[in-house]
């Protein structure tokens, strides 16, 4: 991470300064999916390459009897803090053994380790790099939490950490503003996981609120730029608490953006962030609106252009986006299908459903409704596939999901859905989504496709939530790309005409 004023210069520990091979195992906790630019920020050190040496004769000596032993690697640690307590920066190596520990399956062991590190960090909170080291310790305490949940202790160290970093130096305040900001979404998304929404809600306002004053003063620098812009990010993904705030966070992101391109244009960071937040709004949070996702991807092209070539994390985006260009480009332009046969279906497995085909729906008016797991405004729409499939079924009408297989795993303790680290296998993730739809109490018949189909280019699809209308003569009628009440209205009087079952209220 780069300090105001300087360009990252390595991972350093407070009095020791480590080799890069070091530098890897040690420090690289969470940066790659974080996109910084350098490993943990510098304590204050001094330069004894004697102390260094030792540092690395404990560690080569910590791995030694980890790989024997873990539980006497542990108390080796223990003994050399014991012996030399003016090497606390030792803790660093307690989070090598939390990762031991767990992948034994000794979680509460490696809980240990993490709060002794967390402890030593919140202690010692104004040295320099202490900051970050807090952000990545929980995060890596979260890793830990989701094989052994346990709600309580997470909340308490997301809030010991919030607190902790909310108290620092003023001459610090800047530089934590992106780890605050990150551990503020988490706890917030923590605090609306436990019924408390009104309090997140309240948490997230006020976090946006003072970055919003720090980076309209003279104050602002790339790093409090980056922090707004990540928060707002971390907020609008598509988990269950995130459903306070999310659609309000897409909105500010496009003035966020902006602005902090136009306060830093040369950031490297900064240019990576507005690349991949673009990404996720032309290819997920504004996808619902074809036209609109289709004049963002060339906006957001011909921005990006000009800086990609000394930018490799914009060329890469750009590559995706020309990618998602093509694959939209091969799409079937919606008006073509209204009033022609609807195409073939593409199953790979159906979920919902027994003794169920396209023959046994033949003279039913059919609702196909392309959706995912993970599409927010999909969920939105399902209160009204219930209710329809309820007030309709009677009258020969069906509606039938569309989905694919996008590597989720069912979450039992919090019933939701989520993408998965480890592959998940075609027959897991059809048993995700039956948990899925049992959770929403969604009854229709849902189709799976396999992942390279074509049947959704077939249909027009677009973006989704994204639903086609088909008659009893298997004739396509309608065809509707989006959520919102007027969506809605539009897709319930296309039934009712289908049905003859009038206007209805």
């Amino acid at each position: 991470m780069r300090t105001q004023n300087s360009e990252p210069t390595g991972c350093q520990i407070h009095r020791f300064r480590f080799t890069a091979g070091l530098l890897g195992i040690i420090c690289a906790i969470g940066f790659g999916s974080l996109g910084w630019h350098a490993a943990m920020p510098p304590r204050a050190l001094a330069d004894d390459v004697s102390d260094a040496a030792a540092f690395q004769q404990i560690y080569n000596e910590l791995l030694s009897r980890m790989d024997k032993d873990v539980d006497d690697a542990a108390a080796y640690l223990e003994a050399k803090l014991a012996e030399h307590p003016e090497m606390s920066d030792l803790n660093i190596l307690r989070e090598s053994l939390a990762g031991r520990f767990a992948s034994d399956g000794q979680d509460e062991k490696a809980w240990q380790q993490f709060q002794m590190l967390l402890d030593d960090q919140i202690a010692h909170v104004n040295v320099q790099g202490n900051q970050y080291g807090i952000w990545m310790t929980i995060q890596g305490m979260q890793g830990l939490n989701r094989q052994s949940p346990e709600k309580d202790k997470m909340m308490q160290a997301t809030q010991r950490g919030v607190n902790a970093l909310s108290s620092v130096s003023p001459e610090l305040e800047m530089q934590a503003q992106l780890p605050l900001s990150l551990l503020t979404a988490m706890h917030a998304k923590a605090l609306s996981d436990d019924g408390k929404e009104e309090e997140a809600k309240k948490m997230v306002q006020a976090r946006l609120d003072r970055l919003r004053e720090i980076n309209t003063s003279d104050d602002a620098t790339e790093q409090t730029m980056q922090a707004i812009v990540r928060l707002l990010r971390t907020l609008s993904t598509d988990q269950a608490e995130n459903d306070p705030w999310r659609d309000d966070c897409i909105a500010m992101i496009d003035g966020v953006l902006e602005s902090a391109l136009e306060r830093f244009p040369e950031s490297p960071a900064l240019q990576s962030d507005y690349a991949e937040t673009q990404y996720l709004m032309i290819t997920r949070w504004k996808q619902d609106d074809p036209d609109a996702a289709k004049a963002r991807l060339d906006r957001v092209t011909k921005r990006l252009l000009p800086i990609s070539g000394s930018n490799r994390n914009v060329q890469s985006t750009l590559r995706r986006l020309e990618i998602h260009r093509e694959r939209i480009a091969g799409v079937k332009p919606a008006k073509t299908l209204v009033g022609a046969a609807a195409p073939d279906w593409d199953i790979d497995a159906w979920v919902n459903a027994t003794d169920v085909s396209r023959e046994s729906l033949k003279g039913k008016v059919i609702l196909i409704d392309f959706w995912a797991m993970w599409c927010g405004p999909c969920i939105a729409t399902f209160d009204h596939l219930r209710e329809w499939r309820k007030e309709f079924g009677d009258d020969g009408f069906e509606i039938v999901g569309v989905t694919t297989y996008y590597n989720y795993a069912w979450d039992d303790l919090n019933q939701r859905a989520s993408r998965s680290t480890d592959e998940v296998s075609a027959e897991d993730e059809r048993k995700t989504l039956e948990s899925f739809l049992k959770h929403h109490e969604l009854l229709h018949p849902v189709i799976v496709t396999p992942k390279e189909s074509e049947m959704q280019s077939e249909y027009g699809v677009r973006g989704i939530p994204h639903v086609v209308l088909i008659d009893r003569e298997g004739v396509v009628q309608l065809v509707q790309t989006g959520a919102g009440e007027a969506t809605a209205k539009t897709i319930e009087a296309k039934i009712r005409e289908l049905l003859g079952k009038g206007k209805g209220k």
